[in-house]
């Protein structure tokens, strides 16, 4: 009986499958791929940028992006055309269209209070 059922309904599913159309149908699936992009940014920006700032968000073509301190706010704000263009020559264009500093932007790295 339970292998006639199995039948009929097509048996169970790989909990594989149904992951995936979850996170499709709640968009999760999109979200994640976006968040893919942010692991290029010591690429796109160098390391010593990246040391300093961090991107924390994309969303919507709108990268958002932290800094332990002004100075490195500073001058990545004078890269940002630069930074969009590599972003988007790596991820296609029109990917990133805008960067934005994060509300919390400019705090300082307790590290530097020790030297």
């Amino acid at each position: 009986m339970i292998a006639e059922r199995r039948k009929r309904k097509g048996g169970p599913l790989p909990i594989g499958s149904i992951l995936g159309n979850v996170l499709d149908a709640t968009g999760i699936s999109d979200r994640l791929r976006d968040r893919h992009i942010l692991d290029d940014w010591a690429a796109v920006v160098g390391e010593a940028a990246a040391k300093h700032c961090q991107p924390v968000d994309f969303a919507d073509g709108v990268l958002t992006v932290d800094a332990d301190h002004a100075a490195w706010r500073q001058e990545l704000t004078l890269l940002a055309p630069m930074i969009i263009e590599k972003f988007n020559a790596l991820h296609g264009e029109g990917t990133i269209k805008s960067l934005r500093w994060s509300r919390l932007s400019t705090r300082r790295n307790p590290k530097d209070n020790d030297k």
